[in-house]
């Protein structure tokens, strides 16, 4: 079942099936409110103006290019492009105005599930090539599910993911959920969160294999093993995030700002590695004419 309504001057939509429920809006193609089981799973503002004036990215599509890109330069078929610098030296999740910014349109596309169309402009944020970006929520056989998608009319730098804070048990700390993460290996970064380009093993505080409290504060992006990205339980649930993103960013909220607070939640962001264009080897965030760029985020509930 599919409700359309408002959140002051954006449609949201409604989304119910079974024991899931989700919560969307046209603003940064926002996910607003999952609920399993009738417990709160994300956090997120009250009103429309939270989300407009806030600066911490919660629920919303960040992009073109989710996380950082080193100066804000890349390179295609040769030419170089300047992005902007939004983030000290560097460019963060798609510089100004940003997917998360941006007025999406939605439409119900079936009985539980609603599509996000964005078009932004060859330009916009340094990006070459005019780009057509859908993002699809959708609940179907027991399964949260985000489709994301793009289109350009020239190369260009494309890979935008969701950036939804969890807490599963609703208490003011949400890192005391245990997490696994299926990676054996991360990427360090230097002092401006910058991959230095090493893979190395897991090791110490790092070492999310097993389920363990998260208890600590990160912002690191870990290359996983598979599809199955990681598990997350507490509160009497278990949540599994299943993608075909190359990478896991996990964010424990330091930076949250009123009226959160730090640890209050904690980011799980399936994407291309951080800063991806300066590393050949990886996975490339190129997006030519005649292509569709296509990533997909699962995420399964069960009671434990």
């Amino acid at each position: 079942m599919v409700e359309c309504g408002s959140f002051g001057s954006y449609r949201a939509f409604r989304i119910v099936s079974g024991e899931l429920e989700l919560r969307v809006c046209e603003l940064g193609a926002s996910l607003l409110s999952m609920k399993f089981a009738g417990q709160e799973c994300v956090i997120g503002y009250d009103t429309p103006e939270g989300y407009e004036q806030g600066k911490n990215f919660i629920g919303m599509i960040a992009g073109r290019y989710a996380n950082r890109i080193a100066r804000g330069e890349v390179s295609i078929d040769g030419t170089s492009y300047q992005l902007d610098r939004n983030d000290g030296n560097n460019h963060l999740h798609g510089g100004y105005p940003g997917f998360h910014r941006c007025h999406w349109a939605g439409e119900v596309v079936g009985e539980s599930a609603v599509r996000f169309t964005l078009h932004s402009p060859a330009g916009e944020a340094g990006y070459p090539g005019n780009v057509t970006a859908t993002v699809t929520y959708r609940i179907e056989n027991g399964v949260v599910r985000l489709d994301l998608t793009g289109e350009t009319d020239a190369p260009t730098v494309f890979a935008p993911t969701t950036h939804s804070y969890f807490n599963l048990s609703g208490k003011e700390n949400a890192l005391d959920a245990a997490l696994c993460i299926h990676a054996e290996r991360r990427l360090p970064v230097d002092e401006e969160l910058i991959p230095t380009g090493e893979l190395a093993a897991v090791e110490g505080r790092y070492d999310f294999r097993t389920l363990r409290p998260i208890r600590g504060w990160y912002d690191d992006a870990f290359l996983l093993d598979g599809t199955h990205a990681c598990t997350v339980q507490d509160n009497g649930m278990e949540m599994q995030i299943h993608t075909d993103y190359p990478a896991l960013q996990l964010y424990t909220g330091e930076g949250l700002t009123p009226p959160h607070h730090p640890g209050e939640g904690f980011a799980l962001e399936p994407e291309l590695c951080p800063d991806s264009p300066h590393h050949p080897d990886w996975e490339q965030p190129l997006l030519r004419p005649g292509e569709q760029w296509h990533k997909y985020i699962e995420y399964h509930y069960r009671k434990i």
